[in-house]
């Protein structure tokens, strides 16, 4: 019966045929993606979940390691407070910078000064200690009879170990001082 249908008609049967075969399958396509979805869609909701009960821990933990950084900022912070009262309780700022000033006002180039501690012995006296090196021996005592002449230095003690060298002398020089 096809072979007698005339030839215009046989290309509409096909281009109809065509077109019934392509919705077909296009139809079977959104139905596959359509049951894809359907499947996907539980292990999708479950990892959404398990997603946010993830996060959760990360942020309860950042929290809790937060806290304990925190704890130690704070107590060290404190500790440093209370040295720092401690400081202020005792020492007279002033009083010390002056006597600092007066330390370095004498001081020569041939004279590098290491260190310098500050003792108080009391709310009229103190001691400071200046350890350093100096280049020769001469720098040296010439350092120390200024210290001497000063109007801020009750008493300077320079030990005799200390001339043991004639150049490079490290040396220790111990200041009493009437605040």
């Amino acid at each position: 019966m096809f072979n007698s249908l005339p030839n215009y008609l046989k290309e509409k049967v096909r281009s109809e045929y065509h077109l019934r075969l392509f919705v077909v399958v296009l139809s079977f396509i959104i139905l596959l993606q359509i049951s894809f979805l359907i499947f996907l869609f539980p292990s999708w909701l479950i990892s959404l979940y398990k997603e946010n009960e993830v996060i959760s821990q990360v942020k309860k933990s950042d929290k809790l390691s937060l806290d304990s950084e925190i704890e130690v900022i704070n107590s060290t912070v404190e500790s440093i407070n209370t040295k720092l009262t401690t400081i202020n309780s005792t020492l007279e700022y002033p009083k010390v910078i002056r006597l600092v000033d007066g330390l370095l006002s004498k001081k020569t180039k041939d004279i590098y000064i290491k260190e310098l501690a500050y003792t108080s012995l009391g709310e009229t006296k103190a001691r400071i200690t200046l350890v350093g090196t100096g280049a020769t021996r001469e720098s040296l005592v010439f350092f120390v009879k200024k210290l001497e002449e000063s109007k801020f230095f009750e008493k300077v003690d320079l030990p005799i170990s200390n001339f043991t060298r004639d150049r490079d002398i490290n040396f220790s020089i111990n200041l009493t001082v009437s605040l």
